[in-house]
């Protein structure tokens, strides 16, 4: 998963893709995105894929857990509406690319990976996939409309899917500020020393 893509040529010809509804999921990861990178485009392909094993549609209430902060969300938000405010979307970041969905309410689903294996067979998406060379970004998403599904597999797994909690919210103890605990805490992560700011 390279970002080491020559970007001279950033933009892909999306009339020469046939399938009217991809190149229409395209366009709406652009419009998101305001660019198509090799990680989201992928990403297109996994959905479809996972929708179409699931017997489900991107319109419907699914559950997208990603394995990387690297683009491949982006493509679950810009086409299923899945987001980490809406408790569809989850980021476990193994630094994988790969995704696993479910029905909303159902754990039963499955983990699809771009898999080396079969990225050998396309020498410039396996060589951006293991960052073993600069290559244009061009030549990677020819290569990607083109291998599609090819280089993605799949297991089924079972998910954990975090429910819906009542939001309850208290007043922090120690700061006075109001925050919403995830079990009996009377202060907030910051007081407890969980900073990602400092005040000065």
């Amino acid at each position: 998963m390279s970002d080491a893509t020559v970007q001279e040529e950033p933009d892909i010809d999306l009339e020469k893709v046939d399938d009217e509804r991809l190149k229409e999921q395209l366009r709406k990861v652009i419009e998101f995105d305001g660019f198509l990178s090799a990680g989201a485009a992928i990403g297109v392909f996994m959905l479809n894929h996972a929708c179409a094993i699931l017997g489900c549609q991107l319109e419907d209430d699914i559950f997208v857990t990603a394995e990387t902060t690297n683009c491949l969300p982006d493509a679950a938000t810009a086409l299923a509406n899945c987001t980490i405010g809406n408790k569809r979307l989850r980021i476990a970041n193994y630094g994988k690319m790969a995704l696993s969905m479910t029905k909303r309410d159902d754990p039963n689903g499955i983990r699809i990976i771009l898999d080396p294996k079969k990225t050998i067979k396309n020498p410039v998406i396996h060589a951006w996939y293991l960052n073993e060379r600069e290559v244009a970004h061009r030549a990677v998403m020819a290569e990607i409309l083109n291998a599609g599904r090819d280089i993605l597999s799949f297991e089924y797994v079972r998910v954990a899917i975090p429910q819906k909690a009542k939001k309850g919210v208290l007043l922090c103890v120690e700061c006075g500020e109001p925050f919403i605990p995830e079990k009996n805490e009377e202060k907030c992560k910051y007081c407890f020393g969980d900073r990602y700011y400092e005040v000065q």
